[in-house]
């Protein structure tokens, strides 16, 4: 059980800690981390997605719990954030960032490793598969994650929001992860023959592997900009919803679909993951109070790894 925790989950925190040292002794600073990111958004996890989607072997009873549980239990952290962000009397910038704290989760940079490892320890012959079909569900939840998360941060920011609206739209329609997948979609479907090991997707496997090194030391570079500062007791709440509750629901909406232990293990590891870095840029642009955001990021980093931990312990 040890061995499959450790072989999990430390590998991916263990580079997110490299990340943060590396910039705190300066080894790293503010312009390589930027590049960083943008190699493994642009150019490295894009690749690493057209090349799954593109050969994926879809199961539609797994792959639509997977997106079951995923959607309900993310959306009843965003609704019971909303509710606690009124409760509590927040200022209307915080409730817009309570709601996208508790569902805009890192699924892609820190989720999809922590099941790529998990599954290769735990469910060798259908490890191929179930990657497959986390992939394929990227696609639709990144979507949504979006639309809801900038429609609330919208609604509830003091910024005029007139240009801003055509410009997330327009940075959506953009989003190099969507159109990898919407691509990957295309040639899977249309069937293109081309072997996986065709010059193509060899590239495209060789900047897949090179994807999450990048993000997760650019993640843990950034971590090292973010200091806890502003409504710390809603972070340590909205925290808990993100990583905590959402995947309580989850395991309910698993066990009611039927799913088996792996799957239910996956759908947890996908609702664990912890607010996305991502989330405090946008909540800094439409100036909804980016310090609440930055202290649930901070604090959903470390809460998601004994999160990994417990689940993998449990269902390992």
């Amino acid at each position: 059980m040890f061995l499959t925790i450790f072989n999990s989950i430390f590998p991916v925190f263990i580079i997110i800690i490299l990340g943060y040292w590396l910039f705190k002794i300066k080894f790293l600073n503010v312009e390589i981390q930027k590049g960083l990111n943008k190699l493994a958004y642009w150019v490295g996890l894009p690749a690493f997605l057209f090349y799954k989607v593109a050969h994926a072997k879809m199961n539609v009873e797994t792959a639509g719990n997977l997106f079951i549980c995923v959607m309900v239990g993310t959306g009843a952290a965003m609704i019971l954030g909303y509710i606690l962000a009124r409760a509590f009397k927040a200022p209307r910038a915080s409730v817009g960032a309570a709601i996208q704290a508790c569902g805009r989760g890192n699924q892609a940079f820190i989720g999809l490793p922590v099941i790529i490892y998990t599954v290769e320890q735990l469910a060798n012959q259908r490890a191929d598969l179930l990657i497959d079909n986390v992939v394929l569900v990227l696609t639709p939840t990144i979507i949504i994650y979006n639309l809801i998360c900038v429609s609330s941060l919208i609604i509830h920011s003091s910024k005029p929001s007139e240009n801003l609206k055509k410009d997330i739209f327009h940075g959506l329609l953009k989003n190099p992860l969507i159109i990898a997948c919407v691509l990957g979609l295309s040639w899977n479907y249309f069937k293109v023959d081309m072997s996986a090991d065709s010059a193509l997707f060899r590239t495209c496997g060789a900047l897949g592997k090179a994807a999450f090194p990048m993000a997760l030391l650019g993640i843990g570079s950034q971590l090292a900009q973010i200091h806890l500062r502003g409504h710390i007791k809603l972070a340590f709440v909205f925290s808990l919803l993100k990583t905590v509750f959402a995947p309580l629901v989850g395991y309910a909406i698993s066990r009611y679909l039927g799913m088996d232990n792996i799957e239910t293990l996956v759908a947890m590891i996908m609702l664990s993951t912890p607010t996305a870095v991502a989330a405090y840029v946008l909540a800094d642009q439409l100036e909804c109070d980016p310090d609440l955001t930055a202290s649930t990021i901070m604090l959903s980093v470390i809460f998601s790894f004994f999160t990994f931990s417990i689940l993998l312990s449990i269902f390992g």
